[in-house]
C-alpha cells in the first residue's frame, strides 16, 4: 500500500507567510490612514458645500434670513465649529432656533480634523432672503490632524453668499487665501 505524501506547510513556511503578512500590514496601515482622513476631508468639504448653498438657496425661496452656524445648549449660536452646524430660519436675526421646525439642514460635525468658522467678531453665517452674506462674510479651515497645510481646505464665503474653494493656484501644493498667502493650519 503506498502512504500518500505528508501534505500541509512546514514551520518554516508558516513563518515566512506570516512575516510577509506583518510586513505588508505593516507599509499599508498608514497608506489606509491617509486614505481615511482624506475621506473625511471630502465628505466634510461636500457638507459644508452643500450646507452653505442650501442655506442661500432657502433664504431666496422662502424670503426669510438663513443662519448658519454651531448651536450651544441654549440653541444660540456659539463659536464652536467641531459641533454639528446648524442651518435654520431666522426671521428675527436673534442668531437662536427658536422652533426645531425652522431647521433647514445639519452639516455633521468633523469625524477627524480640527474646523475653524472665520466670521470676524460673529459665531454664525448669515444669509439674507436676497441670498447675499453682507454682514457675515468670512471662511471655514479645516486642518488635519497632523496639521498639515498640505491636506487642509478653505472654503470662503463672499458678500453675494456664494462659498468658493482656496486653490493652490502656484503649484506648491498648499492652498491660498483670498490674499495669494498659504493657508496655515493653527
Amino acid at each position: 500500500m503506498n502512504n500518500p505524501p505528508d501534505q500541509g506547510f512546514t514551520l518554516i513556511e508558516l513563518l515566512l507567510v506570516i512575516t510577509i503578512l506583518a510586513i505588508a500590514i505593516g507599509l499599508g496601515t498608514p497608506a489606509m490612514g491617509k486614505l481615511a482622513e482624506h475621506h473625511a476631508r471630502t465628505a466634510l468639504l461636500n457638507d459644508l458645500l452643500t450646507g452653505i448653498n442650501h442655506a442661500r438657496t432657502q433664504a431666496v425661496m422662502q424670503g426669510v434670513n438663513v443662519t448658519l452656524c454651531p448651536l450651544d445648549q441654549h440653541h444660540r449660536c456659539s463659536g464652536d465649529w467641531n459641533q454639528p452646524i446648524t442651518v435654520f430660519r431666522d426671521a428675527g436675526r436673534t442668531r437662536t432656533l427658536n422652533r426645531n421646525s425652522d431647521i433647514l439642514h445639519v452639516v455633521q460635525a468633523p469625524g477627524r480634523g480640527k474646523l475653524y468658522g472665520r466670521t470676524g467678531i460673529r459665531k454664525h453665517f448669515a444669509f439674507r432672503p436676497s441670498g447675499l452674506a453682507r454682514d457675515s462674510i468670512g471662511h471655514f479651515l479645516w486642518c488635519p490632524d497632523d496639521g498639515e497645510a498640505e491636506n487642509a481646505f478653505q472654503v470662503r464665503i463672499n458678500m453675494g453668499g456664494r462659498p468658493a474653494v482656496a486653490q493652490d493656484s502656484n503649484g506648491d501644493g498648499i492652498a491660498e487665501d483670498a490674499y495669494g498667502q498659504n493657508i496655515i493650519c493653527p
